[in-house]
């Protein structure tokens, strides 16, 4: 049941784009006791088909800008035959580690920006309310 659920979360998340993996691997390895390879394993095979069904209706809706496609799609084969290689060399402690450490520098990256964002709007709301008589 928890693996339905979780697949349905993940499908969800990754139909709008934003990365379903990085919900699923830490739900299959922290509370379904999946290791780390199985996980990311189990991460790349849900994907496919998820890809496909978000990916035609972003296609659809006109969402796609296909002059940026061959390089990301040649760049994007090269990087996961890469990946694919060195994970199998790691110990899923290791590999547990690197994508914990992503993890927590993508979330302080979000972050970062955010209130970057929050201090860019304070600053120029304090400019128009100084212009004004």
């Amino acid at each position: 049941m928890w693996f339905l659920i979780s697949g349905i979360l993940f499908g969800t998340i990754a139909g709008m784009g934003m990365g379903g993996g990085i919900i699923l691997i830490p739900v299959l390895t922290v509370f379904l006791g999946v290791d780390q390879q199985g996980a990311q394993g189990l991460n790349l095979l849900c994907f496919l088909p998820m890809a496909g069904f978000a990916l035609f209706s972003h296609i659809k809706n006109k969402r796609v800008d296909f002059s940026w496609a061959i390089a990301l799609g040649l760049g994007g084969l090269a990087g996961s035959l890469l990946g694919a290689y060195l994970a199998g060399l790691m110990k899923n402690e290791v590999l547990g580690k690197i994508f914990g450490g992503l993890l927590i520098l993508l979330g302080g990256w979000r972050a970062f920006g955010q209130i970057s964002k929050m201090i860019k709007k304070k600053k120029n709301k304090a400019k128009q309310t100084a212009r004004q008589p």
